[in-house]
């Protein structure tokens, strides 16, 4: 009967222990968890914030736009076509905005040097025929070495 109070106690004492453990994992988990949210909650409200201001900076441009054909001498037809015409170039400001530039974008040509974590090579961009130098590296390389600083 002592043999099994004392088995008891162990038990019980083992499972205080993994408890605490359990609490002070979560804790640590949770205080990450709760730094990552806080970035993306940050990361979140400036993105809309920026795109409200661009948005309410696009009606400011076509009422100042509005205000300027109404005190000219131009046609109602005419005034239609201009508004338009700003409406296109403003969509195609947002789409070359959002565009992002990836190695498909240029046409590579040959290399220059090379590293110890890549190479450089010449390229030319496809749409304006620019030439330029263009860095390719291993990530996994400057991982495995220590050169690279992870974020959270």
């Amino acid at each position: 009967m002592e043999e099994d109070n004392h088995h008891n106690k162990e038990k019980e004492e083992e499972e205080e222990v993994a408890e605490e453990e359990d609490e002070g994992a979560d804790q640590v988990g949770s205080s990450l968890t709760l730094e990552r949210v806080a970035a993306a909650k940050i990361f979140i409200e400036n993105h809309y914030k920026a795109q409200m201001k661009h948005i309410q900076q696009r009606k400011e441009r076509r009422l100042e736009l509005q205000k300027q054909l109404a005190s000219s001498h131009v046609s109602e037809e005419e005034q239609i076509h201009i508004l338009k015409d700003l409406e296109h170039k403003e969509t195609q400001y947002m789409r070359l905005k959002r565009h992002k530039i990836c190695v498909d974008d240029f046409d590579l040509l040959t290399i220059i040097g090379r590293g110890a974590f890549g190479e450089v090579r010449l390229c030319r961009e496809k749409k304006s025929g620019d030439i330029y130098a263009m860095k390719k590296l291993k990530k996994s390389e400057m991982l495995s070495r220590g050169q690279v600083r992870l974020k959270l």
